[in-house]
Order: structure tokens, then C-alpha cells, then sequence
């Protein structure tokens, strides 16, 4: 998953622009790269601090760190 990935799913549950200023928060955050393919550490550490969110967000970001975890 990359943070374009993230992003993309974050649509789901607000809007464009604020899920965008989630992904860039959360990239300042944990120092994650954009545009590759996030490691599994760097993509629990994302959905970690978008998980701080709350509400939906929080379920979204819950529910893409377990299936990582999964796989």
C-alpha cells in the first residue's frame, strides 16, 4: 500500500481534501516516503497516527493496519 493508496481509501469516509491533510499529517508524523510502497512498520505507524482521528477515520485506519498485519 502507498500513500496514494491510503488516501484513496480515506475518500470513503470524508472528504478529498481533508484526507488529504490527513496523509500529509500523518506522513510528517512517522517520516513515511511518498509514492512507493509502504513498508509494514511505516504503514502501521500511518494508520497510527490517522487512527488518532477518530470516529470513521479511525475504523478505516484500524481496519487497513489488521488486514497488513494479516497478510
Amino acid at each position: 500500500m502507498t500513500t496514494d493508496d491510503l488516501l484513496q481509501a480515506l475518500t470513503q469516509v470524508t472528504s478529498t481534501s481533508d484526507a488529504r491533510a490527513l496523509v500529509s499529517r500523518a506522513m510528517r508524523i512517522t517520516g513515511a516516503p511518498n509514492h512507493r510502497p509502504l513498508q509494514l512498520t511505516e504503514l502501521v505507524q500511518m494508520c497510527e497516527a490517522l487512527g488518532v482521528e477518530g470516529g470513521p477515520i479511525q475504523r478505516l485506519a484500524e481496519t487497513i493496519a489488521m488486514a497488513a498485519l494479516r497478510d
